[in-house]
């Protein structure tokens, strides 16, 4: 009783994720609570879940699945993932597995879905926990397919980890089994995450092979979004190898397929790349015109986190001009946009992947531009080695780790 008062007031509250996760916690403290299970579902289709979650309950009601408690409380759990509440989902979730259920398919979906709560929750501990369990239940079950997905998940926690080499093992795995299912999609998100492996660990020839090799299968599938994309991957490679004019070149392609695109955000990136290809190059000037294009359209997107990527970009350029009054504006600008960012309301899930540069974080920038005013000029600037954006497949969604549907 005392988790159906609290999830009633919750729901008065308008806490709505909150009493969901209270009914749970008591439905796995008494399974057989009919209060408990009616009180959730009337709760969940209350809350602004009711729009997503109505065609699956009544899907439940039609195969007399919607008495299950494990069931509801496990579709009510990734409704609540789907819908970035990450923590509350977490509890529904792990309520479901306390319930239990004799379907190993149905266990084997909340361990997905937990993997990948955990994962946006920054818990790669128990994210990678649950991603085991996941395939196990994959391998059991003979489900190829589920496998080839804990192995793209595993291989993306273990990277996330810098441990190289079981990340590679899971790439190479999930390959291989999305070559064995013609299943295009996976296999080029296996070549990406293997090239970006490779290129952690410097080998820079493997990594180009898997990156063009994705470019091929982004052309055969028309998927032109990925071809940028890995072109901007296949840039950042040749810059790590010291091949300026392929990196320009691939940047450049890139760039034209954003603009054809019409996609900003995409463009931002190219321009970006061009940005630390050219200050590879020590073309300064050259580096903060694309810098600053990345700044025009960042400010015209209002993407915060890509306008201080930018802000980094031309202080970083401006520093190794000379030009250390300006340096310490932009780091500034960069300082005061990561602070105001931190202290923001945030939403669930990692930030945009966008590679450091050579100035670690905005107080790093600033720091060196002051203490550079204050020592004597050097007549050439100090060496440096900006690296480009890459880009992990599917970040910024669910973390990059698949979820089973």
């Amino acid at each position: 009783m005392a988790y159906f008062r609290q999830g009633v007031a919750l729901q008065y509250l308008g806490r709505h994720a909150d009493a969901l996760a209270a009914f749970a916690s008591g439905l796995a403290q008494d399974p057989k609570s009919l209060q408990l299970l009616v009180g959730m579902v009337e709760a969940a289709m209350k809350s602004p879940l009711r729009e997503s979650l109505e065609p699956t309950y009544q899907q439940l009601q039609k195969m007399k699945l919607d008495k299950s408690p494990f069931v509801v409380v496990s579709v009510i759990g990734q409704e609540l993932l789907s819908a970035g509440h990450h923590g509350a989902s977490v509890v529904v979730l792990e309520a479901a597995l306390k319930i239990g259920t004799c379907s190993l398919k149905l266990r084997g979906s909340v361990f997905s879905a937990l993997s990948s709560a955990y994962w946006l929750l920054g818990n790669t501990e128990k994210s990678t926990a649950h991603m085991q369990q996941d395939l196990e239940v994959a391998k059991t079950l003979g489900d190829q397919t589920g496998e080839c997905r804990a192995h793209g998940n595993l291989g993306s926690a273990f990277f996330s980890k810098g441990n190289y080499r079981e990340a590679l093992t899971n790439h190479r795995h999930q390959l291989v089994l999305a070559m064995k299912l013609k299943d295009r999609e996976a296999a080029s998100s296996a070549l990406s995450s293997l090239g970006h492996v490779y290129t952690a660990i410097g080998d820079y020839p493997n990594a180009l092979a898997s990156h063009k090799q994705c470019v091929i299968l982004a052309k055969q599938s028309k998927d032109q979004l990925s071809e940028a994309r890995e072109l901007g991957n296949m840039g950042a490679v040749y810059i790590a190898m010291g091949d300026f004019a392929n990196a320009v070149q691939c940047h450049e392609e890139h760039l034209g397929i954003a603009k054809a695109l019409a996609n900003k955000r995409e463009e931002a990136r190219a321009y970006s790349n061009l940005g630390s290809a050219y200050h590879y190059r020590r073309d300064f000037d050259k580096a903060m015109s694309y810098h600053a294009r990345v700044l025009e359209l960042a400010q015209e997107l209002g993407e915060r986190p890509v306008e201080m990527r930018a802000y980094a970009g031309l202080g970083h350029a401006a520093r190794c001009m000379q030009d250390l009054e300006r340096a310490k504006q932009y780091h500034q600008q960069q300082l005061g946009i990561a602070e105001g960012w931190q202290t923001a309301p945030q939403r669930d899930g990692p930030p945009p992947t966008w590679c450091s540069s050579p100035a670690r974080s905005p107080a790093f920038g600033l720091g060196v531009a002051m203490a550079a005013l204050r020592r004597p000029l050097q007549t050439t600037p100090p060496p440096s080695r900006p690296c480009c954006v890459s880009e992990r497949p599917g970040a910024g969604q669910e973390g990059g780790i698949r979820v089973a549907r």
